[in-house]
């Protein structure tokens, strides 16, 4: 699926690119570090025909403050382990203008999970980083550990070549890796809805207990979860205090057994209980579907599992 296969294709045109690597990146060679204004203006390349500058105001943002540029979106972008945000713009002797937000978050599943919650599935997605997607005077990617906002007043193909160019100099000088998040590959494919799957960091289903959840929407209606764990223990204590949250008697399964747990918000859900995985199942017909989904991702899971 288009989906699910990092791309660090090229746009055409060549494109001059000088630039320090992102602090934390995994080619830095160093580890993430508080960093300051000073980085916000190093992180921005140089591109040839362009002129950058940093915008009118401030150019780097923290979680202290956030919500002075982004107020009723902050919350959401601070749930997802964000770090910090550096903004800059750049002009063309055309009079074309691109202005460029770097949001910066503390892993590549944070990352992912602020870009699938303000995707669309119905937008024109292209290949740059992660993966991207244009709307008009607009273009945002997913890029390793972070979320790229371009966007420029200049309307049509001219704005759209500026914002692809800018596009193509960054994600060079972030120098991220670009794969997605390795529990996105586990789904199965048939009937899996493209460019849907999403990562939910915290509340799954409205429960605390389920965070860190990755998630696939299915054509028959179904949505299947994915939710990593630290080993064995972790993976029964997940289960148990969803059971106990959801008014349900807690009881340790045997390994890989389904459990079924009567959710009065979210319907019956199934669970399956891996060595270092909550995989579960939600808007099922059956008890028999539910095993045979759920079989499938576990077998994907053992399979990746494997190749490491």
């Amino acid at each position: 699926m288009r989906a699910l296969i990092a791309s660090i294709a090229l746009f055409g045109g060549a494109v001059a690119v000088i630039a320090r690597p992102l602090a934390g990146s995994p080619v830095a060679g160093r580890q993430d570090r508080a960093a300051g204004p000073a980085d916000s203006v190093a992180l921005f390349p140089e591109v040839a025909g362009w002129k950058f500058a940093p915008p009118p105001g401030s150019s780097y943002y923290t979680a202290d403050n956030l919500w002075n540029i982004i107020d009723g979106a902050a919350d959401v972008f601070l749930a997802n382990g964000f770090v910090d945000l550096r903004i800059g713009e750049y002009a063309d002797s055309a009079g074309t203008d691109v202005r460029v937000e770097v949001y910066r978050h503390n892993s590549r599943a944070n990352a992912f999970g602020i870009y699938s919650q303000e995707r669309n599935p119905g937008y024109h997605f292209i290949d740059v980083g992660t993966q991207g997607y244009t709307e008009e005077k607009v273009l945002n990617f997913l890029c390793g550990i972070c979320y790229v906002k371009i966007s420029s007043h200049t309307a049509g193909a001219r704005g759209l070549a500026g914002m692809r160019a800018i596009a193509n100099a960054l994600e060079s000088a972030l120098r991220q890796d670009n794969t997605w998040p390795k529990p996105l590959l586990y789904f199965p494919a048939v009937g899996k809805r493209q460019n849907e799957e999403s990562y939910v960091a915290e509340n799954f289903l409205g429960y605390g207990a389920l965070s860190g959840a990755f998630v696939a929407r299915y054509d028959s209606g179904y949505r299947m979860f994915v939710i990593p764990c630290a080993s064995p223990e972790s993976v029964r204590t997940v289960a148990a205090e969803y059971e106990k949250a959801a008014g349900s008697p807690t009881v340790t399964p045997e390994p890989s057994s389904l459990l079924e747990i009567r959710d009065p918000h979210n319907g019956v859900v199934f669970l399956r209980l891996l060595k270092s995985h909550l995989i579960g199942i939600l808007g099922c017909p059956s008890r028999d579907c539910a095993l045979a989904e759920l079989s499938l991702l576990e077998e994907r899971i053992a399979l990746f599992s494997n190749r490491e």
